[in-house]
């Protein structure tokens, strides 16, 4: 009889601990970032005009890049989080999973922050990761994105899923993803290409920064070595002097 009681007393607290670590786990799971909170709202009645702003901006950009000459770029994140809130859905249906929701960032300090909703079969929650981004030395237009931090609500998760999926989605979209360590995090290192069939030379990033709230991004493109030959040898021909005419020898009378 003791040892039933004794089974009985064991078996309550464990019950017990289950449902309180369970409760725990899943009051994590629910914990909203405050960046992400800060960043969900956005004014309805100018959400559209800003993210018609920001694609003004970023087409502009992208005409600039394609001619010789020095060039810049700078977003905010409010203007990023208005174009999500307004256009994403409407202009591009499928680009985000169907588990995947109301996509945010935030620029803190040189930090880039990103949360989304993720309603799954298991979890609901929001899952926000912290990136540094930055320019890879000594490799031209390669930008390194180091993640760490990943949550969901204020719960770690394993990074090693998301990888996977960034690499799904990366192949995808033909985007090359190489992987790397730094302090421990795994970092991808992305080549941004500096050639294409629009562009009249070689892009070349100079600088990528983050500051609070502000995107920076700035480069040159410039001729090839192949363009500048030709141009010299353009303008050699030009420079040139054209052949005298041939005098007739004088008819005889």
């Amino acid at each position: 009889m003791a040892r039933k009681k004794t089974f009985l007393v064991v078996f309550v607290v464990a019950a017990v601990l289950i449902a309180a670590v369970a409760g725990s786990v899943y009051n994590a799971t629910q914990h909203v970032p405050d960046f992400y909170t800060e960043a969900l709202y956005v004014e309805p009645t100018t959400a559209h005009e800003t993210g018609e702003v920001l694609e003004e901006q970023v087409f502009a950009f992208s005409n600039q890049v394609k001619k010789p000459r020095t060039w810049s770029l700078r977003l905010t994140d409010r203007q990023i989080n208005s174009w999500l809130a307004a256009d994403l859905k409407e202009k591009f249906p499928e680009l985000l999973p169907e588990h995947i929701e109301d996509p945010r960032i935030a620029v803190k300090g040189k930090t880039l922050l990103v949360g989304c909703k993720y309603n799954g079969q298991s979890l609901n929650s929001i899952l926000a990761v912290s990136l540094d981004c930055f320019l890879v030395e000594g490799e031209p237009n390669v930008v390194g994105v180091q993640l760490h931090n990943v949550t969901a609500g204020a719960l770690p998760i394993p990074i090693g899923q998301l990888l996977s999926e960034i690499d799904t989605y990366a192949n995808k979209a033909e985007i090359p993803i190489r992987w790397q360590q730094r302090d421990g995090d795994p970092v991808a290192l992305i080549t941004i290409p500096s050639t294409g069939k629009e562009i009249e030379g070689e892009i070349r990033i100079d600088a990528l920064e983050f500051k609070d709230g502000e995107i920076l991004l700035s480069g040159e493109t410039i001729k090839t070595k192949e363009e500048l030959k030709e141009k010299v040898v353009e303008g050699a021909n030009q420079d040139a002097p054209e052949p005298s005419p041939l005098l007739e020898p004088p008819s005889e009378s």
